[in-house]
């Protein structure tokens, strides 16, 4: 036991070394203007400046200072104490059995343990003994620790351009074929022809003057015609009606020596149309934004033109069975290229754009409303803050990389070539036989590929709908951010569906008055029509309110709550900091006594040994929250993509066999929901679990400060309060007569403010059914889940 603590000792002591040493301790300096000892001097005055390099006040000037002037001047009593206790039983013990102390205490360590004891104990500034001011310096060494790590989180950011690697979602290998597919095209028909009437005619359609300098190798400049920027590769007649018919009548009269001039229309051979999303670039990024997509588009037609030999073979093999057959391996060597060189450009784009905005940030933010302090600026203790302005980078940079293609075939007119079959056919007979990559990386025959059988038809249907829903909520890299938008989606609905029926309502009201006031045959007649559309009216507002009763709640959690979980849980764990520290600095000086106490060999007693791993604690835990809070940003990647890998499968298995409709379409989506929303939680509970947590590998405690249960009890309050709003809103209707109008509930209302004889109320089996259902979200949603 003693030498372990020996050991214990002497890493400490190494450790303090390793921080004072000039090369190292860099990376623990803390600027002065840092925000958190801006916090700390709050705390505990002017003493921190020794954290800088400083001297504090020979006076108090913090209440814990004065407060901790008084416990060391008891703990400085209790060790001289302790020591006078030492010193006589060592006398006795010395006495005793003839050796210096006894046997019981060592002579070397006891009296240095006393002695540093007695020192760290001392009064030293601001009211704060040595061992507390030891303790603050710690602390503050930590915070240069974690902002070291968060200077190296935003330059990574810079280099790479994202937190993980982007999906890029462009199908090579669709687009090559489309290509090879119109050369072959254009290439079959010209040779058919024995006359070029097909040729290349690309075209750049733009929404600016800023993007034209990307006409250029051949292209065009046209009016623009959509508002994203559009490059289209088009395969398209060299002659129109007109042109070709003076081109005809002169090639007849010659006997067509050179072949047969002829018109196919617009594009016959297809087109490819690149389409580049819009994205929020403002002056800063545009630059990269526009060399990006003109390197998009170059590399694109170098595919093009790659592609053309292999096309030339295809149609030579074609027409005279004696040419060699094509190249098998051409065309996968081709689309290998283009998808190194698209990678390539994407990763180089995105370091580009985090670059600018990273340095945006460092010097201030002014898309953030009421702040004026950047990233690099404030320090590790701002990280949280910036949780979606990472995520808005991953998401911009996500939508700017994956580019939309749209291959347009061959048209009618190319196809009704008398020999184009020929051609075609050709081209089919290369694909089945070329060499392709298959989802593991590895080069197989295109014949090699597997499908997956058919789901049955009503199944498929409900999956089809399940995986647009999930898409939906999945639009950004992060799910999160996906479920937001569904959360907005539902409340957005929920606003339009009510406020839509309020005239749809008054009008059909006014009708059935209308009527009642006629009477007669016309009005009895007009009554028979309008009050069953009335009453249909009523019945289909009244499960509009029911189904937003239900819907409101968890709508509110996801558009709002939730994607503000990862902010939460950072300023519970930056909260529980400051009180790990204050702890420390309050129980140093009853620490450093037991430095005193005779038990135990070394340096370190065996009462003390406890406090040294809740210093360690102390130091690491910024740095560890920085870890855990940018795990769980890449783990909320990856678990999403676990999701959408398993979760539309295993319904699929789990429900095959049955008929499958609404229901289960409304189950698939509710089970996701609840899926999604215990995942992030899990994932940013990473911030302070790991911070809690890590320090048991080397035989330390969990500190855990409570940050979980804190936000379970902020979560609670939050869906306990919007349940209980919508819940006062439906018995506000109720007691208004549920509809628009005065105090009784419109014109029509009861003479109490009841529902009038026309008037639907949230009352009987819907208002319980409406009430019930709350309960159960309320609980569906509770920290107890």
């Amino acid at each position: 036991m003693g030498s372990t603590v020996a050991r214990k000792a002497i890493c400490l002591v190494v450790a303090l070394m390793v921080l004072s040493e000039p090369s190292l301790a860099s990376i623990t300096d803390v600027n002065p203007t840092d925000k958190s000892l801006e916090y700390l001097r709050y705390i505990f005055g002017d003493a921190i400046n020794i954290i800088t390099g400083g001297t504090g006040p020979a006076n108090p000037d913090s209440i814990i200072g004065a407060l901790s002037e008084i416990l060391n001047t008891g703990m400085l009593v209790f060790t001289g104490l302790i020591v006078s206790y030492v010193f006589v039983t060592g006398t006795l013990n010395s006495a005793h059995e003839g050796n210096p102390l006894g046997k019981t205490y060592s002579t070397m360590w006891i009296p240095i343990r006393m002695i540093s004891a007695l020192l760290l104990v001392l009064p030293f500034s601001g009211g704060y003994s040595t061992m507390q001011m030891g303790v603050i310096w710690l602390a503050g060494h930590g915070i240069g620790l974690a902002n070291s790590t968060w200077e190296r989180a935003l330059d990574y950011m810079s280099g790479t351009g994202s937190l993980y690697p982007p999906t890029i979602s462009i199908n090579y290998e669709n687009i090559g074929k489309s290509m090879l597919e119109s050369r072959v095209c254009m290439h079959g028909v010209n040779t058919a022809d024995r006359h070029v009437n097909i040729e290349e005619k690309p075209v750049e359609m733009v929404n600016n003057n800023q993007n034209s300098n990307m006409a250029s190798n051949g292209q065009t400049q046209s009016t623009p015609a959509v508002a994203n920027h559009r490059v289209q590769q088009r395969y398209d007649s060299r002659y129109n009606l007109a042109s070709a018919g003076l081109a005809y009548s002169s090639a007849w009269l010659s006997g067509f020596p050179n072949g047969v001039p002829r018109s196919y229309g617009a594009n016959p051979c297809g087109s490819v149309t690149l389409e580049f999303a819009e994205i929020d670039e403002g002056i800063a990024i545009e630059p990269a934004v526009i060399s990006f997509q003109q390197s998009i588009v170059e590399i694109t037609a170098n595919l093009d033109e790659d592609l053309d030999p292999l096309a030339r073979a295809i149609v030579s093999k074609a027409v005279d069975e004696s040419q060699p057959d094509p190249d098998i391996t051409a065309f996968n060597t081709a689309i290998q290229l283009y998808k190194t060189e698209y990678e390539r450009i994407a990763n180089e784009a995105m370091s580009s754009i985090a670059t600018i905005r990273i340095n945006k940030w460092a010097s201030a933010n002014p898309d953030a409303a009421g702040t004026t302090m950047g990233a690099r600026d404030a320090g590790w203790i701002t990280a949280g803050a910036w949780y979606w302005d990472f995520q808005r980078i991953n998401a911009e940079t996500q939508t700017m990389v994956n580019v939309k293609p749209k291959m347009e075939g061959p048209t009618e007119d190319a196809r009704e070539n008398d020999d184009y079959s020929t051609f075609e056919s050709a081209l089919n007979t290369y694909f089945s036989k070329m060499q392709v990559q298959d989802q593991y990386g590895n080069t197989v025959s295109a014949l090699e590929r597997s499908s997956y059988a058919e789901d049955d038809w009503s199944l498929d249907k409900v999956l089809s709908m399940s995986k647009a829903s999930i898409d939906l909520a999945l639009t950004n890299p992060d799910p999160v951010s996906g479920m937001a938008n569904v959360g907005h989606a539902l409340i957005t609905a929920v606003e339009i569906g009510y406020l839509a029926s309020i005239p749809v309502y008054v009008a059909a009201d006014t009708a059935s008055d209308v009527a009642d006031a006629t009477g007669g045959f016309t009005g009895g007649a007009a009554m028979a029509i309008a009050s069953p559309i009335l009453s249909l009216i009523e019945e289909g507002r009244t499960l509009l309110v029911i189904a937003g009763i239900l819907l409101l709640p968890i709508a509110i959690m996801l558009a709002f709550y939730l994607p503000a979980t990862p902010m939460i849980l950072w300023i519970m764990g930056v909260a529980g900091w400051f009180i790990l520290l204050i702890e420390a600095v309050i129980a140093a000086p009853i620490w450093a006594a037991t430095h005193a106490m005779p038990e135990g060999n070394g340096f370190v007693g065996q009462r003390a040994m406890a406090g040294y791993m809740v210093m360690l604690s102390l130091f690491l835990r910024p740095t560890l929250m920085l870890f855990g809070f940018f795990s769980s940003m890449t783990l909320m990647i990856v678990m999403g993509k676990v999701v959408m890998l398993l979760f539309l499968p295993a319904m699929s298995s789990m429900n095959a066999g049955h008929v499958s409709g609404l229901v289960t379409l409304v189950a698939f989506l509710a089970i996701f929901t609840a899926l999604i929303i215990q995942i992030a939680h899990r994932a940013y509970g990473l911030i302070h679990e790991v911070a809690d947590k890590v320090l048991r590998y080397i035989g330390g405690g969990a500190e855990n400060l409570g940050e979980a249960n804190n936000e379970q009890q902020s979560r609670s309050i939050f869906v306990g309060g919007a349940a209980k709003a919508v819940d006062g809103t439906s018995r506000h209707r109720h007691m208004m007569g549920g509809q628009p109008g005065g105090p009784t509930g419109g014109p029509t209302g009861g003479p109490t403010g009841g529902p009038g004889p026309n008037q639907p109320s949230l009352g009987g089996s819907a208002k319980n059914v409406a009430s019930k259902g709350m309960s159960k979200v309320s609980k569906m949603l509770s920290p107890s889940t």
